[in-house]
């Protein structure tokens, strides 16, 4: 890594998704068998960081070596969520890096000279002159959720688009986000178990941490074997159908886990939407017009598909209490 400059390094650590990322990558001829424990264990952070909703892992250290070992862990990171093999881990992934992305950007000490960096890195042509001059095929090529990034939000004159550094920090961290996710899955095809055991080691922890964190307010020990299944398929980011996730809302809300704790569970479903998420469990919690929502009873959890044992009680509240009541005395 010595033929690449101090600055080369660093920008390729902030943006590991860049090409000038890609060279360095490239340069190294790093094999598989070659990849060392710490690589290791900053690609599994990453994925760990991604699983929790968090920004991708940045390193502005100024040794050579830990940054070449930062560079170098991205691929392999890549490669680990491609073994999980789930679209909703890939978007957790790419999502983790447009947080980190723009967090590199707007902590930035020269702000404008960073985008235009990584600008020009991603091949995006551009003019500048106070606003960021977009030609708008090249802006409508970054479709974007966010209400800032919004056709109809930007100024527009003669088949340009012009946006202030903010938001097109904004549009690059997107780009950013577009271009992994659009590269995912990696061929895992014919590497080592080891990284698959890594990747699902990974994916284990996230999960008991998540499940610990409700643990605080609940007892999930508790949870009748219904709501078990469901909960657990939700938590590995399986589609589980309107009814189950009702189910699963009025449980929780029933056995006083927070809004915020059960919106987070409900955020690793594959089509997770935060503003109808929120919406709909906020009702659940706090009812509509003097209805206070229930869970459903055995009858209608069997109606619905949705019992897996019998539990002789008719409600799966009953269990939990019961299984709660069981604990309490030792047995």
């Amino acid at each position: 890594m010595i033929e690449f400059s101090l600055e080369d390094l660093q920008f390729a650590a902030r943006y590991p998704f860049s090409n000038t990322a890609k060279r360095i990558v490239q340069r190294s001829n790093l094999a598989i068998d070659d990849i060392d424990i710490t690589i290791k264990d900053i690609a599994k952070g990453a994925l760990k960081a991604a699983l929790a909703n968090e920004a991708y892992p940045v390193c502005e250290h100024r040794d050579k070596e830990t940054l070449a070992r930062y560079i170098l862990a991205y691929p392999v990171a890549r490669v680990l969520v491609s073994f999980l093999e789930n679209p909703k881990y890939y978007f957790y992934f790419a999502r983790a890096i447009y947080r980190a992305a723009l967090a590199s950007l707007q902590r930035a000490h020269n702000g404008v000279e960073e985008a235009k960096k990584l600008a020009n890195d991603f091949g995006i042509s551009f003019g500048f002159n106070g606003y960021f001059e977009l030609d708008l095929m090249e802006f409508l090529r970054t479709p974007s959720k966010d209400e800032l990034l919004k056709l109809v939000n930007q100024k527009v004159h003669s088949g340009t688009v012009f946006l202030s550094p903010n938001r097109f920090s904004r549009f690059l961290a997107e780009r950013a986000q577009q271009s992994v996710l659009s590269t995912l899955p990696v061929s895992t095809q014919g590497l080592p178990s080891e990284l698959r055991e890594l990747a699902f080691e990974t994916l284990e922890e996230s999960l008991e941490k998540t499940k610990a964190e409700i643990s605080t307010t609940a007892n999930l020990s508790a949870l009748p074997p219904c709501i078990e299944k469901i909960y657990s398929e939700l938590l590995a980011g399986n589609n589980i159908p309107h009814m189950a996730r009702f189910a699963l809302a009025t449980f929780l809300n029933a056995i006083n886990v927070p809004e915020e704790k059960i919106i987070e569970a409900f955020s690793h479903a594959p089509n997770y939407n935060e503003k109808i998420t929120r919406y709909q469990v906020s009702r659940i919690v706090h009812g509509r017009a003097g209805k206070r929502y229930r869970p459903l009873s055995c009858a209608k959890m069997r109606s619905y598909a949705l019992c897996n044992a019998n539990c002789n009680v008719k409600n799966p509240m009953q269990y939990y209490r019961k299984q709660l009541a069981t604990s309490s005395r030792g047995g």
